[in-house]
């Protein structure tokens, strides 16, 4: 099937039509109360229970074995007595998890960034709960489904460059073809399509944004949309300025247990309502899918660090931002962490480097590759070598500065960027 063809059915079989009903059933959560949330919550939870106990093999086996009964769990509070559940428990045995025939299900696989991927599915409810999400948060941010959408993802391959699809009014632009020689290309199809919106993964709009940078380029898009890495603020600064546009940031997994979103004022992330049970601890998170009863997640558990807000007073935006995974971090020479959040200044106020990535290979000795502009100085890399040491100390880090070119940056086999690479058993942060 070719991708113009392949791309056409994808919008079909989840556009407005088909997923209108689910697109109420999100509105309608959107204005519940807290108490009303909770209560539908906590209904969606224990049917998924006890379907998960009654028909699925490894839920059965993990329940009873720990000692739990179907009349254990009677309401939400209860959560805490089931046991956490880990992706090597199901790595290998992602069918025991189902409560349905298998052949009635999508199965997907998760990036496998930190290790082997895992195979995880889907029935066609849960993808279009899922469609009808990011239907009713977009609109919210001022897009709908229809309007003229630039897609930077990982639809196209590096042989593409750049393919319009009619039904969907989408251009798809390759994030594998990023460069000098397709940059004019991309500008002038983007100002062609005057999009109403833009989304791609961090890096990729950020590569690009570089590029429109060195040409003295700006583009008109209103609403930009990040998800799939972390978007750190030295990205944020030159996407919303080289394309006039407002990030919006989105923050989920394949496994599709969790979903948080930016909110409309940029003053932090919210939980998207009724779409999961959340127990956030210092260096993971354990979730429990409300929207995904045939593959069923309960008290799944990732490497994912989420930072609350403090005293806040909008119970829905709690989130102060994602970190990401604890296992991409530096470890200092005394045992201290420091991760995406705390090393994003390397950009942030350092001056003439394009791209910087951080990679280690053991406790306390880290290489900095950097990516310069051409008047990159000896003056620039002072500048570089003192805000380190401000912000983390070089006497705690056995640091290598290494200039690299563009190329050579390490990126996963989706195309994803790599702030940070732990080469090593990765890190546990202390409890």
């Amino acid at each position: 099937m070719n991708k113009y063809l392949k791309e056409s059915i994808k919008y079909l079989l989840r556009s407005y039509p088909v997923i209108y009903p689910y697109v109420k059933e999100v509105e309608r959560m959107y204005n519940m109360s807290h108490d009303e949330l909770q209560e539908r919550n906590e209904r969606i939870f224990l049917n998924i229970f006890r379907k998960a106990y009654t028909k699925s093999s490894f839920y059965h086996k993990l329940y009873t074995e720990a000692g739990i009964k179907l009349e254990d769990i009677k309401c939400l509070g209860d959560i805490s007595k089931l046991p956490v559940v880990t992706k090597d428990m199901i790595l290998h045995q992602s069918d025991a998890l189902l409560t349905t025939s298998k052949w009635k299900l999508l199965k997907n696989r998760t990036s496998g960034t930190t290790g082997t991927p895992l195979t995880v599915f889907e029935d066609w409810k849960s993808i279009w709960r899922e469609q009808a999400y990011f239907y009713c948060y977009r609109k919210r941010c001022g897009y709908t489904y229809g309007q003229p959408l630039v897609s930077l993802r990982g639809n196209l391959g590096k042989k593409d460059t750049m393919m319009y699809v009619h039904i969907s009014n989408t251009l798809y632009l390759s994030s594998y073809n990023i460069n000098e020689q397709t940059v004019w290309a991309y500008y002038k199809g983007i100002e062609k399509r005057s999009p109403r919106a833009i989304e791609g993964y961090p890096s990729s709009l950020y590569n690009l944004a570089l590029l429109l940078k060195d040409k003295g380029l700006y583009c008109n898009i209103p609403v930009c949309f990040t998800s799939s890495e972390n978007l750190l603020d030295f990205q944020r600064q030159l996407i919303e300025e080289r394309f006039h546009t407002k990030i919006f940031d989105h923050y989920g997994t394949t496994e599709r247990t969790i979903r948080i979103s930016e909110s409309i004022k940029h003053d932090g992330y919210f939980e998207d309502p009724g779409y999961s049970i959340n127990e956030y601890l210092k260096d993971r998170v354990i979730s429990t899918s409300l929207i995904n009863s045939a593959f069923p997640l309960i008290r799944y558990q990732s490497s994912d660090v989420v930072i609350l807000k403090e005293n806040t007073k909008d119970e829905r935006v709690s989130i102060d931002r994602i970190q990401g995974r604890s296992g991409n971090c530096i470890k200092g020479k005394d045992g201290s962490i420091y991760n995406n959040a705390a090393l994003t200044f390397i950009l942030t106020y350092s001056h003439n480097i394009r791209y910087a990535q951080f990679i280690q290979k053991k406790n306390g000795k880290v290489l900095l590759n950097i990516v310069p502009e051409a008047v990159f100085s000896s003056q620039n890399l002072d500048e570089l070598k003192q805000m380190i040491d401000l912000k983390i100390g070089l006497s705690n880090l056995e640091l290598e500065i290494n200039l690299i070119k563009e190329q050579d940056l390490i990126y996963t086999t989706r195309n994803k960027y790599s702030y940070i690479t732990v080469s090593y058993t990765h890190l546990t942060l202390p409890t």
